[in-house]
């Protein structure tokens, strides 16, 4: 389990780990199992946050597999990292790369949510997911 704060937070597309901007904060979980469709990365925010997911690409355009996970939407090239399977809302959104270096994947319905990461076998791609966790307020009138 990932707890997700407001201070950012990464998962490593390369390292498989889990670690806050603080330096004590830092978790390591094992690259063969965490992210896995088996054994998905849950995130966990305090009761009454969301989850705000960005994808941070850092894979050169040249080095970029044209066979795997390769959608084509529109005018844009979307490489497939993986997804995010919000529960609380029964939906799965695609953490999609290929659009620049950073982009927003997602803002959870609740405070949990499970990342698959869907490339573990390619070593060439290389993106950071950033987690950070907000106050939903929903304003009265």
């Amino acid at each position: 389990m990932v707890s997700v704060t407001s201070e950012a937070e990464f998962i490593s597309s390369s390292t498989s780990s889990s670690s806050s901007t603080s330096s004590d904060a830092t978790n390591s979980v094992s690259s063969s199992s965490c992210g896995s469709t088996s054994h998905p990365w849950r995130l966990e925010a305090a009761a009454g946050q969301r989850i705000n997911i960005s994808l941070l690409d850092f894979t050169a355009a040249d080095d970029r597999p044209r066979a795997v996970g390769h959608q084509r939407t529109a005018d844009l090239t979307c490489r497939q990292y993986g997804y995010v399977l919000d529960k609380s809302n029964k939906r799965n959104v695609s953490v999609c790369g290929g659009g620049g270096r950073q982009s927003h994947v997602y803002i959870s319905h609740a405070n949990t949510v499970n990342v698959v990461q869907t490339t573990s076998n390619e070593p060439m791609l290389k993106f950071l997911l950033k987690l950070e966790g907000t106050l939903h307020c929903i304003g009265f009138l």
